[in-house]
C-alpha cells in the first residue's frame, strides 16, 4: 500500500506505545490518576510503570540507532548506541519499491511512515522480554495502559489532534474528544501529551521560517528522539515515585533491582543529550 503522501498530517510517535500495548477493553473509565498520596506498594502499578519505561527506552533507542547523525558520529556511535541502520534502510527500500517515483521530502516522509511502523513490528517481536514482571508474581495489565491510539499533528496549522482505533481504521478527533474517548492512567496520558507539545513546537518553528530546509528523514529522526527525552524523563519520574513505594518488601527487591537499571539508562540518555543530540 502506497503512502497517502498528499495528507495534510504527521503521523507522530506519542501514541507509538499506546498502539502496540492498546487495551481490547480496560476498567478506568477515562484518563484516570493511578499514583495518589495514598497508594501504597502496588505490584500492577509497578510493573505498568516499569513496562511504560522499557518500551519508550527501545523506542528511543531504535530511533538513535538509526539516524543518519548516529552513522556520522565519531565511531558511529553516540549515547553508547552503535549506529545500525537496518530498520531505516528498511524503510527507504520499501518506500522506493512502493512508488518509484517519489523523491526529496516525499520520499523521507514516506521513509519515516514505514521506519515508525516497523519500530512498532520490533517492539512487537521484544514484549514477551520487557512486559515480563514474573518475579512481582502479576502479569502487565492493559487496564493501565493508554487506550489512545496515536496523537497527530496538521502541517498547515500544528494544532493537534487524536487519533482512535476502530477495528482497522483510524479515525480522527480533537485532542478533548480523544481524552473522553479514552481508558488509562492519567499520568501516561499527560506523557504523551508533553511529547506531543515537542512535535507542536518543532512544526510551529518551522511555519515561521519561511525559508526552512525540506524536512528529511534525519530531522523527522531527530525530532522524534528529542521528544522521547521528555517522554524518558517523565516515565523515570513515575517509576522512582512507585519504587520508592516498595523500597521496604522484600518481595519487590528482585523486580526493582531490574527497574533500578533502566533508570539508570534512561537517565545516561538524559544526561548526554546536550553534548550528543
Amino acid at each position: 500500500m502506497k503512502s497517502n503522501l498528499k495528507s495534510k498530517w504527521i503521523y507522530v510517535t506519542a501514541g507509538l506505545a499506546a498502539l502496540v500495548l492498546a487495551p481490547l477493553g480496560a476498567a478506568l473509565a477515562r484518563p484516570t490518576q493511578c499514583i495518589k498520596p495514598e497508594t501504597k506498594c502496588d505490584y500492577d502499578l509497578l510493573c505498568a510503570f516499569k513496562v511504560d519505561l522499557a518500551e519508550k527506552i527501545l523506542i528511543y533507542e531504535a530511533f538513535i540507532r538509526n539516524s543518519p547523525a548516529t552513522q556520522k558520529a565519531p565511531k558511529q556511535t553516540r549515547q553508547g548506541i552503535k549506529y545500525s541502520g537496518k530498520l531505516y534502510q528498511a524503510a527507504l527500500a520499501q518506500a522506493k519499491k512502493e512508488d518509484p517515483s517519489l523523491s526529496g521530502e516525499d520520499l523521507a516522509s514516506a521513509t519515516y511512515q514505514i521506519f515508525v511502523s516497523k519500530v512498532r513490528e520490533s517492539l512487537g517481536q521484544q514484549a514477551s522480554k520487557y512486559k515480563d514482571c514474573k518475579s512481582l508474581g502479576t502479569t502487565a495489565k492493559d487496564q493501565y495502559v493508554g487506550s489512545w491510539s496515536g496523537m497527530l499533528t496538521d502541517k498547515e496549522d500544528c494544532n493537534v489532534y487524536g487519533s482512535k482505533l476502530v477495528g482497522n481504521n483510524v479515525e480522527r478527533l480533537t485532542v478533548g474528544d480523544l481524552k473522553d474517548a479514552s481508558q488509562g492512567c492519567l499520568e501516561m496520558w499527560d506523557g504523551d501529551r508533553g511529547h506531543e507539545a515537542i512535535h507542536q513546537d518543532a512544526c510551529r518553528a518551522r511555519l515561521a521560517n519561511k525559508g526552512a530546509p525540506p524536512q528529511t528523514f534525519k530531522s523527522y529522526v531527530e525530532e522524534d528522539a528529542q521528544a522521547y527525552r521528555y517522554s524518558l524523563e517523565q516515565s523515570s519520574n513515575h517509576l522512582k515515585r512507585l519504587q520508592l513505594l516498595c523500597t521496604a518488601d522484600p518481595k519487590a527487591k528482585e523486580f526493582r533491582e531490574r527497574a533500578d537499571d533502566l533508570l539508570k539508562k534512561a537517565a545516561q540518555y538524559q544526561q548526554n543529550q546536550a553534548s550528543q543530540p
